[in-house]
């Protein structure tokens, strides 16, 4: 009897190790499922979205992983890498300082012990990461470093009884920590021409006049002066007044490599169009230049702010511009005109713009200039925007 007592007691004590165990294993197992969906998230996020430089993507998807996960679906690492990787998109891809290091704050609280993915890493993550308090594995290296052998420690010159102490190494800097060097890009220009006050604008045989200095008249999209009842009566009329007025427009392609940090050297070809009509010599559309860009600030390439310039520009183009003219015949019977100006084919030029970056190697640039024309002398004032991409 004692010992079918004590069996009891054993079996009474594995039965309650069995309950127990039966009600700890759902809680246990529902945490990996979980983890599983967030990784699968977390993959296609920053292996697909994000190497793609599909930044709102990635961002999607780790937010979708995080809110999967909950307040306690996922396990503490998975959960700091998501906020991590969000951190990522903001402040590589996206330039959202702020909201990276919100994420960044995330992650260490989520796992201190969170180390940055150095696939993705870029010098300003590094920064934001080191300033919430984030160690990386080299700098816990160099905390606690490894007590060299004394034969190591010192190197000494034969009969000297000082030593040297053996430099440490200095990290290689990568191409990519310093920002794009080349940059190609694709603009729109817009040509203003400066017109000044004339006289006896458009001219014929008719009355003796001829038309002024690089001007050509046309009347109905045909070449004006020296045809029947193409005669213009002497007294008003026939002048153009001052001012701006809307000239060719241009599509040009440049190129451009950064020396330095703040200097830059280009090329831009392009194609213009809106030139005069034919009449008696063609309009010249082809534009070639060369540039010199100097960027303000340090390092301006290495930030994702705006990067303002000034630029200095030589080369070959022609520009066109047209005005209406009145005018009154020998009829008395009042008239118009089309008179084209025509300016080039030399310029040199003085320009300001900035460069918006946005999306990692991507650029709006917008620029004012003003050129002198030579040849056919002339003042043009140009508005572009052109969009960059640096490599």
């Amino acid at each position: 009897m004692p010992e079918f007592r004590s069996l009891l007691n054993r079996l009474n004590g594995l039965n309650g190790f069995v309950l127990v165990f039966a009600l700890l294993a759902p809680s246990v197992a529902l945490a990996a499922p979980k983890d599983k969906a967030a990784r699968g998230l977390q993959k296609e996020a920053m292996q697909t979205e994000y190497a793609e430089t599909n930044f709102k993507k990635a961002e999607q998807k780790l937010k979708k992983a995080l809110s999967q996960c909950g307040s306690s679906g996922c396990s503490s690492e998975v959960v700091a890498e998501l906020h991590r990787d969000l951190a990522t998109v903001y402040i590589a891809g996206e330039k959202q300082g702020a909201k990276g290091k919100a994420e960044l704050k995330l992650a260490l609280h989520a796992n201190p012990d969170l180390q940055l993915d150095e696939d993705f890493a870029t010098p300003e993550l590094h920064k934001a990461f080191k300033e919430l308090g984030g160690h990386g594995p080299q700098e816990e290296a160099e905390e606690e470093p490894a007590k060299a052998k004394p034969s190591e420690e010192k190197k000494c010159g034969p009969g000297s009884d000082t030593c040297l102490e053996e430099e440490p190494a200095k990290p290689a800097v990568s191409a990519s920590d310093k920002g794009a060097k080349n940059w190609l890009s694709l603009h729109f220009e817009q040509d203003l021409l400066l017109f000044s006050a004339q006289n006896q604008v458009c001219g014929s045989n008719a009355t003796g006049n001829h038309a002024a200095a690089n001007y050509s008249c046309f009347q109905s999209g045909a070449p004006f002066g020296g045809g029947a009842g193409q005669d213009i009566a002497a007294g008003p009329g026939n002048h153009v007044s001052g001012g701006l007025g809307r000239a060719t427009s241009q599509i040009l392609i440049g190129f451009d490599r950064l020396l330095g940090s703040n200097l830059s050297l280009g090329l831009r070809l392009g194609y213009a169009f809106g030139g005069r009509p034919p009449g008696e010599s063609k309009f010249w559309p082809f534009h070639a230049e060369l540039r010199a860009n100097y960027w303000f600030g340090t390092a301006p390439f290495e930030s994702s702010g705006l990067r303002p310039y000034v630029s200095l520009s030589g080369g070959l183009a022609e520009v066109d511009g047209k005005v209406p003219v009145e005018y009154y015949d020998s009829s008395g019977t009042k008239r118009s005109l089309d008179a084209w100006r025509k300016t080039g084919k030399g310029f040199a030029g003085l320009g300001f713009g900035i460069m918006v970056p946005f999306a990692g190697d991507n650029a709006i640039v917008p620029e004012l200039r003003a050129r002198q024309m030579f040849g056919a002398s002339g003042t043009v004032f140009d508005i572009s925007l052109g969009y960059a991409r640096g490599f």
